[in-house]
This record gives structure tokens, sequence and C-alpha cells, in this order.
């Protein structure tokens, strides 16, 4: 496996690459994870290069892997996965980047001796200079292949087809582009339009969210410490889709609220922007994802009552005060937020989607117990897989007498507004065919995908 020197005060961008596509490839970790475990020993000037080749790697996977697996004898075993990350990071940059070609055929084999896998070196030259040289041939030879067509593995491709025909195409082409980037205001310290202005200020174009009232999709992404005040809690990095779960809720001080599966805090913090005297506990089950929460609130400047524990463990956590308004954010394939999350193109299976639905499930069930009469829970997943929302809905309206939903807008001050932003949502998603709830679909400049249902408690 493996050989790099932790002990050096900084490594280069592609070993730090290597590493990290190495431990996804072993399905040791997201991302997400293995890039904050490994950023900090990498120059700050290298650490963007190293998100473009990780998440590059992983967002291209399906393809490259069909490209890498024409032209090897036979696959890297699991002990030399390290070189395989080598392999996929040379096509990476011969495919899709402006790296000179002999740059990245060479630093390839260089990275090779740097594993201490000198034997490789001839193998991964061959390779990436037989791509140099036969690129087009070798493309159109496997064109045909799902995984190469749709740049998906094959398993997502056929639910796509199953459950969205009609948008098919354009769910492919969301999944595959590079999200955008949106920042939620913080309106509890200054309002939209006038951050906005903050930015044009700093030569930032940004344009107004759709359907959120707070957020903002700039025309650029850059990096955080440029947004003004940020440091201070003025803006938030979140999609969209993801900061409507305030304006459902429609939290109002000193009511009772739970945030069941909180990390890593972007709608808990969301939620005391709206209501800052909100009486809000927030429950995760990771301690270090508790930390995120914590880190996250400080910048904002709030604080909550936050408790590590499985939020479907009432036991060990609940003190049987009924909450108002719960938010279940409830553990899912992430489907809808692929772009974001590109190794789930390598470590999700179909089997995690059936582990998922249970989980989901046993939530629902524990978690509504805590709901007093009248009160609300609004389930919601950035998935785009039915089992996990619309259906999942319909199986718990049917085991549940006292559940009853409602309309995304029944507790928000605009319920009488058709023109809401929250009904606009309604009718966005009007063709999406869900029975239950209100499916978003991930859109190329725009939102994630995304799942609302608003359940009330209602006496059977």
């Amino acid at each position: 496996m493996s050989d790099f020197h932790n002990d050096q005060p900084s490594m280069g961008s592609r070993v730090a690459a290597v590493e990290v596509i190495t431990q996804i490839l072993l399905q040791q970790g997201s991302l997400s994870t293995q890039l904050s475990r490994i950023q900090a020993k990498v120059d700050f000037d290298d650490q963007a290069l190293l998100k473009e080749y990780c998440f590059g790697v992983c967002r291209h996977f399906p393809s490259l892997n069909s490209i890498a697996l024409s032209l090897l004898a036979k696959p890297f075993e699991e002990r030399d996965f390290d070189l395989y990350a080598t392999l996929l990071l040379g096509l990476y940059q011969l495919q899709h980047m402006s790296t000179p070609d002999h740059a990245a055929i060479n630093e390839s084999v260089e990275l090779c001796r740097t594993l201490k896998k000198d034997w490789a070196t001839k193998i991964i030259n061959a390779v990436l200079r037989r791509y140099q040289r036969d690129q087009d041939d070798i493309i159109a030879a496997i064109s045909s292949q799902p995984s190469v067509e749709f740049n998906l593995p094959k398993w997502i491709i056929k639910r796509i087809k199953k459950n969205w025909p009609d948008q098919f195409e354009s769910i492919v082409e969301a999944t595959n582009a590079r999200p955008p980037m949106c920042i939620r205001v913080n309106l509890d310290k200054v309002s939209r339009e006038i951050y906005k202005n903050m930015l044009d200020e700093e030569g930032i174009v940004s344009r107004e969210t759709s359907f959120s009232e707070s957020g903002l999709y700039l025309e650029t992404a850059v990096p955080i410490f440029v947004l003004p005040k940020f440091t201070e809690g003025f803006v938030s990095v979140q999609d969209e889709a993801a900061q409507l779960s305030a304006q459902i809720l429609h939290p109002k001080n000193n009511e009772r609220l739970l945030d069941a599966c909180a990390a890593p805090g972007g709608k808990t913090g969301h939620l005391l922007e709206t209501a800052p005297d909100v009486q809000l506990t927030a429950v995760e089950l990771e301690p270090w994802r508790l930390e995120r929460i914590e880190e996250n609130l400080e910048r904002l400047g709030y604080q909550v009552e936050l408790i590590v524990s499985d939020a479907g463990d009432l036991k060990n956590w609940w003190d049987e005060t009924p909450y108002d308004k719960v938010l279940l954010d409830a553990p899912c394939s992430a489907t809808g937020v692929i772009r974001r999350n590109p190794d789930i193109k390598i470590n999700r299976k179909p089997a995690d989607i059936e582990a998922l639905v249970e989980i989901q499930s046993t939530l629902l069930d524990n978690v509504w117990q805590v709901v007093g009469e009248g009160g609300y829970l609004l389930y919601a997943t950035c998935s785009i897989m039915p089992e996990e929302n619309s259906l999942q809905i319909e199986r718990f309206l049917a085991r549940t007498a006292t559940a009853v939903e409602v309309p995304l807008n029944s507790i928000s001050s605009h319920s009488i507004n058709s023109d809401s932003t929250i009904s606009k949502v309604a009718t966005n998603t009007s063709n999406n065919k869900t029975d239950h709830g209100h499916q978003l679909l991930p859109k190329v400049d725009g939102h994630d995908g995304f799942y609302y249902c608003l359940l009330q408690k209602r006496d059977a």
C-alpha cells in the first residue's frame, strides 16, 4: 500500500491527491473526509489544485475507469490501488486539464517512484502514452458503454431512467456538471439586497435565487474568505434547495424546535437566523460531526443545545417534552448532490439504498414521537430516489394514524400568497411525479436535487 512520508512539513498536490483517491477506492471514507484530513499537509497555494485533482477524478471516474480497464492487460489488485489512483489522475490530466501531455505522463511515472513501486513505471508510462497517441480511437471503441456515454455507474443510470424518464437527460447533465456556488445571506444581520451590493463592490457578480428568500448564486466561485464579512457570520455557503428548510418550517421565537440529524449545521444555523430566540436542540450521531456544527454556529454567533446521540434513540436524549417543529434531514443516498460529492460515483452501491430506507423508516417512526399534537415534522433528503422519498412517506402515512401530509406553505407567513417562494416550489415540482411531498431535481445552473414533505400531528 501507499508509502507516503507524513512527517514532511508539506506534500505535493499530486502525491496528496493520489493518497486521497486511493483511500476512496478502498472505501475508507468520503472525499470530504479524506480532503479535510490531508489538506493541511499541502501548501496553501496548492490546495485548490489538490481539490481539482480529487474532485475531477471522482467526477469522471466512471468514464476514466472504463478507459483504464480497456488499456490494462489486467486490473490492479487492491494492494496497488495507489498505482491505479496514479493512472486515473494521469488520464484525468490528459483528458480534462490543460497540463502539457509530457508533464502529465512524466509526473505520473515519477509518482510510481515516490510510492516506491518502480516496477510500475513502465506500465503507467505505456498506458498513458498509448492513450495520448490513440485517444480518439480508444474513446470510440468504448463510447457505447453507459459508464462512458453518461459518466455514471450503470445502476444509477437505470434508476434515473426508470424513475425520471422524461427528465433523464437534464438530470444526467446536471449531475455531471460543476455545481454553482450558492450562498445564504444571514437576514438576521443584513438584507439580501444590501449584501448583493457588498458583493458588487468587491467585483463579485451574483444573482438572486428563485425559491430561497436569502440565497444568491455567484457567477464564479470564490474562496470563502473573499466573501464580505464571512467570518462575522453575514453569509454561509449553502445550496438553494437546502435553504428551503427554514422557510418551510418558518420557526418563531420561543418555539421548541429539533434538528434531528444536524451535521454539518447549515440548516441549524439558518433556523436560528430566521428566529434567533427559538429553543433549538440539535442532535447528531457522530461526535466529530458535532464539532462542525459548533464551528458554524460560533461563526454565526448562535448557541443551541447540542446532543451527541442517535436521534432515534429517544431514551438516550429526549426529556419527553414535545417539540413544536422538527426537521428530519434523514441520512440518504445523496443522489441529488452527486455533483458536490462525486465520490458517490465510486462508493455508493444499490444495497446502500435498501439499508438507508430502513434507517429512514426507523427514524421517522421514532422521531415522530417527539412531535407535539398540532406540531410539524419536515422530512427532507438530498436524494432523487422515490423509495427514500415519496414511497417512504407513503408507507409512513399508511402505518401512522396521527400523521397528515400538509402543503409546504402551511406554516409560512406567505401561506395566503399564491406567489410565495414555497408556492413556486410546488409549481416547479408539479411534473415530477411524486404522490407525496415535492421533489426538486438538480439543475445545471441552479439548485441541487432535494426532497421535502411536511407532516402535521393530529388527533387520531
